[in-house]
């Protein structure tokens, strides 16, 4: 038996702009359409970027209109969902969706299961005995980085041959190639001069990213920088409280906060150095856009960071929640463009060599045939030959 389009529902909380957004996004481009035929559904935000961008792709996308946490009627149209769609695999993304894409994909008997784990922290001691109460129901487990994947072995006391890492991967053709000599020519955020060092970071303005303890070190920068601008690009919950506290530090003209964009790439050109500041991560999305674009790193050792940035030859890794070591890796980086473009072109390799989309979608791909094989629901290559 061959089987040529193998259905498969991708199950997600929520489509707004995110790291796993980006990356379901990035591997429905890039999956095999003559094998796969891949269908999302979404929790809620069925409208906003990312969703639109799935549809462009053609893909079906279904939204099933939660309004408030643990709508059970949410479970019991997803399970109908699954039986009008009888897909062979059920990826789910994230908690939520991996929650109650456990109990509706045995309900409605689908095949196979899998779901994902993105972070270390997934929200507490109350969603990690969800998780593990409900992580006999999967299949497989994908980890976005190996210290995911230890974290998901022992909270979730899953079998680790369970537990599989698949990195985030960045579509680098998206980036294009670093131009050094092009940076900070014409700048694209209004009240940012040309020609002064420009320090950036991408991310959703959150607890979770570190940013005040960034904004707190830039006070320490400009002692010694005075010229040195930095840019915060993104939103979220944090933005006021962030703004007040550059504005208490009379930082108000060296940082500048440019909200949502859409035009991510084209920033990342401008700048001569990222920082990623977090106090805990899963596997950092903006970390490789920066580092396929050309930029040496300064980031916090959290999470699967270390996995990415390797200390000393693509970036300078601190501890989180230490306003004062991270400002003396910033400044030993703005005062050295040498180093800077040293490790920024092998931030740029490493990324090439480990972390393309490509690669991501290839083993991820080879984890559904595996199932499949394993399900019996496709012949092996051996099979096939009797």
């Amino acid at each position: 038996m061959r089987v040529d389009r193998i259905a498969v529902v991708h199950l997600i909380t929520e489509l707004d702009i995110g790291g796993a957004q980006c990356a379901l996004l990035r591997l429905l481009i890039g999956l095999d359409r003559d094998r796969f035929s891949p269908t999302v559904v979404c929790l809620y935000n069925g409208d906003k970027t990312v969703a639109q961008r799935i549809r462009q792709l053609g893909v079906h996308v279904f939204d099933l209109g939660m309004t408030a946490k643990w709508r059970w009627d949410v479970l019991w149209r997803l399970c109908t969902l699954l039986v009008r769609e009888r897909p062979a695999i059920l990826h789910a993304w994230m908690f939520h969706a991996n929650f109650l894409g456990r109990i509706a994909g045995r309900l409605a008997r689908v095949p196979i299961v899998v779901t994902s784990r993105r972070n270390v922290d997934i929200g507490g001691a109350f969603r990690e005995s969800l998780n593990r109460w409900t992580a006999p129901l999967d299949d497989r487990v994908i980890a976005v980085c190996e210290i995911v994947r230890q974290v998901e072995i022992e909270r979730a006391r899953v079998p680790s041959e369970k537990v599989v890492t698949i990195y985030n991967g960045v579509d680098a053709k998206s980036f294009g190639a670093p131009d050094a000599e092009g940076r900070g020519v014409g700048r694209r955020v209004p009240g940012i001069p040309v020609g002064l060092p420009l320090v950036g970071t991408v991310g959703r303005l959150h607890r979770q990213k570190g940013f005040a303890d960034l904004i707190t070190a830039w006070a320490l920068v400009r002692n010694r920088f005075p010229a040195a601008r930095l840019l915060l690009v993104g939103d979220g919950e944090q933005r006021g409280d962030l703004e007040a506290q550059v504005r208490s530090l009379g930082l108000s003209e060296m940082v500048t906060f440019a909200g949502l964009r859409a035009d991510i790439s084209d920033i990342l050109t401008e700048l001569d150095l990222f920082v990623l500041p977090s106090l805990w991560e899963g596997m950092p999305n903006a970390v490789l856009e920066a580092m396929v674009t050309g930029l040496p790193v300064v980031a916090t050792a959290v999470g699967g960071t270390p996995e990415v940035v390797s200390d000393g030859v693509t970036g300078l890794l601190v501890p989180p929640h230490d306003p004062t070591v991270l400002a003396q890796a910033l400044t030993t980086l703005l005062q050295d463009p040498d180093l800077r473009r040293k490790m920024g072109q092998a931030g740029r390799k490493r990324v090439m060599q480990c972390f393309t989309a490509e690669r991501m979608v290839e083993r991820t791909e080879q984890l559904y045939m595996q199932l499949l094989e394993e399900k019996r629901l496709i012949l092996t290559d051996r099979e096939q030959a009797r």
